[in-house]
């Protein structure tokens, strides 16, 4: 997500706004609320005088404030729907202030979000940011004849280079050496990665993919157990572009964020089972805290939004030199977390 917060305005921050991931897209239905004030550019059909149904206008491109009523997560489209009334719209004959409007934020749209920024706001965009900032894939999209491979990067898809297969049918004689030299060259990039850290995903239409998987676990079953395969429809620019736009990448990288929240998860509960270094519920946490006691804050998101004292206490806790994690409700771990909303690792006994 691209963040750019401007100058604070009677309470009020703006927010610059451009959504790089499906990720982004729920973040920004987590960052807009009804009463927040939204700029961006919007189609709106334009009735003439000389036509009855307004279906049969012209759409014409606006420039539109609007004061948010609803927000929606469409996410079969891959868009955010911010609907309310327009303040004030370019061209005005168009967008006349006091309809209705709704501003569509997909994929790379820019847009402006006026609103009060609190602890969850700020929270909600440092992870964003650190997401981004921990964006690290190849993608390889392959079938018999080619390989495209591309890097995921903080600043989206790099294309790098392809890979030609000069296995034939037509000369069996010679197949199995130049697949097998085929498949090796792909397994090669796939190590490389692996080895730098970055998450690996081989997709492709037919049995090309199959069969490399095959090869690549007789060769390096340890990479190959990194590796996830996808289907695309060629193997291609677009085939890579499929991935992206499924959101399957983002999907992968975001395991990583869930496999973090379980090993917070067992470690809160392992100190509970002890007896040990750990408060949980508002009032043992804000007594931690108070006492300069708490070094890490585990809350869930839906509280850290909606709860005033929780939100409070977080604020407090960072002040105090506290580490924050902020677990998120839609996945696994943030719902069995649900239990317990707030909690602390402590520094000593309370």
């Amino acid at each position: 997500m691209k963040v750019k917060i401007g100058e604070e305005e009677g309470g009020l921050s703006e927010l610059r706004l451009e959504p790089e991931t499906l990720e982004d897209l729920w973040v920004v239905t987590r960052l807009a609320n009804a009463g927040d004030i939204a700029k961006g550019y919007a189609w709106r059909r334009f009735k003439a005088r000389d036509l009855e149904r307004a279906e049969s206008g012209e759409k014409k491109k606006i420039r539109v404030e609007l004061r948010v009523e609803s927000v929606e997560f469409a996410e079969a489209a891959n868009r955010v729907r911010l609907t309310g009334v327009i303040l004030r719209g370019e061209p005005e004959e168009f967008a006349p202030a006091g309809e209705h409007q709704t501003l569509d934020v997909e994929i790379g749209t820019r847009f402006e979000l006026r609103k009060k920024i609190g602890v969850y706001e700020r929270k909600t965009l440092e992870a964003a940011r650190k997401r981004a900032a921990r964006v690290d894939a190849l993608i390889i999209a392959m079938d018999d004849e080619r390989a495209t491979l591309a890097q995921l990067t903080p600043s989206g898809v790099r294309y790098a280079y392809e890979i030609e297969s000069e296995a034939s049918k037509r000369d069996p004689k010679s197949y199995a050496e130049f697949r097998k030299k085929y498949f090796s060259e792909i397994l090669k990039a796939c190590d490389s990665a692996v080895q730098r850290g970055a998450r690996v995903i081989v997709a492709g239409p037919g049995f090309a993919k199959d069969d490399f998987k095959k090869y690549a676990e007789r060769q390096n079953a340890e990479v190959t157990k990194k590796i996830s395969f996808e289907t695309t429809s060629n193997a291609e620019r677009t085939g890579v572009g499929e991935i992206v736009k499924r959101g399957i990448a983002q999907r992968i990288l975001g395991e990583q964020k869930q496999t973090l929240e379980w090993e917070k998860l067992e470690e809160l509960k392992k100190r509970i089972a002890r007896g040990g270094l750990v408060a949980y519920g508002i009032d043992d946490v804000r007594a931690a805290v108070e006492a300069r006691a708490a070094e890490e804050i585990f809350v869930l998101d839906e509280i850290l939004r909606n709860d005033e004292r929780a939100q409070r206490v977080v604020e407090a806790a960072e002040r105090g030199g506290a580490s924050v994690f902020v677990f998120d409700s839609r996945n696994e771990a943030g719902s069995e977390f649900a239990a317990f909303g707030l909690a602390c690792l402590l520094r000593y006994k309370l």
